[in-house]
């Protein structure tokens, strides 16, 4: 070996951009982030990496290192120090104060008013200054943390199937597979992570099966999108406009005997009293006691098939 490569010596800064380079980190930021270095400070020892002859940039203008630079051993010296260089400037103060939660890069900049590319560059200074952290450091806009935050962070399969969970009503694993698009297997692998969570609650859905609802923790995650389509509810266990009515009838009293429906609905008897019958078999409705002509009142799933058939009319 050369006693010029034997004496090579390396500031911190270009040390670490090195090592990040000789890791695959490819780009400006991917080596600042790895290095612990803001963008302006990652480009200056590039620049030197690259005069230095130990890193270039190919075609595609990403990051390699020379066969020097692959086997070189170096000594490091400190960076020399710069004035302010730790003080804050309004920017990043706006954006710490923002940062009360996880968030989306593209969130931060609508926010704050600035462009991307500021909100880039910012991100990136506070990460070199401990403040921040990314959810993926590949790619730092998709979620901003502040260093010390505990929300638990998803993953993006588990941010979709979150996303598609309603909060106004419950729906089955299959209606959310297919909002999601994702297998059988991992939605349901999912779903049980997010329940053991808080995020959403598993719940016998109206027509027996298990359904799922999101939670109050759930619903104000960072990662949900608000903007995502919710899964389709199941069908429910009875639909036509003649069992709301009956069953609406049944809740404004109360309760009600046969023939009181009847006479309110204009019903002929012999369809009131197979309807009814219908409804008790779907335990949809129930006597109130074991007289052969005791009114009939809704059951705990009748008031709740009737919210949802109500739900539905109205959106």
């Amino acid at each position: 070996m050369s006693s010029k490569l034997q004496g090579l010596v390396l500031t911190k800064s270009q040390a670490a951009c090195l090592i990040a380079v000789r890791h695959g980190k490819d780009s400006k930021t991917k080596i600042a982030i790895d290095a612990k270095l803001d963008l302006r400070n990652a480009a200056t020892a590039l620049r030197m990496l690259t005069r230095l002859g130990l890193a270039q940039q190919g075609r595609t203008e990403r990051w390699h290192t020379t066969g020097r630079g692959q086997i070189c051993r170096f000594k490091t010296v400190p960076d020399r120090a710069r004035r302010n260089s730790v003080l804050p400037g309004p920017g990043v103060r706006r954006l710490l104060k923002l940062l009360d939660r996880p968030m989306r890069g593209h969130e931060i900049a609508e926010q704050l008013g600035l462009s991307r590319q500021r909100v880039h560059q910012l991100v990136v200074k506070l990460h070199a200054q401990g403040h921040v952290t990314f959810g993926n450091p590949d790619q730092p806009f998709w979620m901003v943390i502040r260093t010390g935050d505990k929300t638990p962070l998803l993953s993006r399969d588990e941010a979709r199937v979150l996303s598609a969970v309603p909060r106004d009503y419950a729906t089955t694993a299959v209606k959310i597979r297919l909002a999601v698009r994702m297998t059988e297997t991992k939605v349901g692998q999912i779903l049980e992570r997010l329940t053991d969570s808080g995020f959403v609650e598993a719940r016998t859905g109206l027509d027996g099966n298990q359904a799922y609802r999101l939670t109050a923790t759930g619903l104000t995650h960072p990662q949900r999108g608000k903007a995502a389509r919710n899964a389709q509810a199941p069908r429910l266990p009875v639909e036509s406009d003649r069992v709301r009515t009956v069953l609406a009838a049944i809740d404004n009293a109360g309760s009600l005997r046969i023939k009181d429906a009847r006479d309110a609905l204009k019903i002929p008897h012999n369809s009131m009293n197979a309807l009814m019958q219908y409804l008790k078999r779907k335990l949809l409705v129930q006597k109130t006691d074991s007289a052969l002509d005791a009114p009939c009142c809704l059951t705990d799933k009748g008031y709740e098939v009737l919210a949802e058939i109500t739900r539905r009319h109205a959106a």
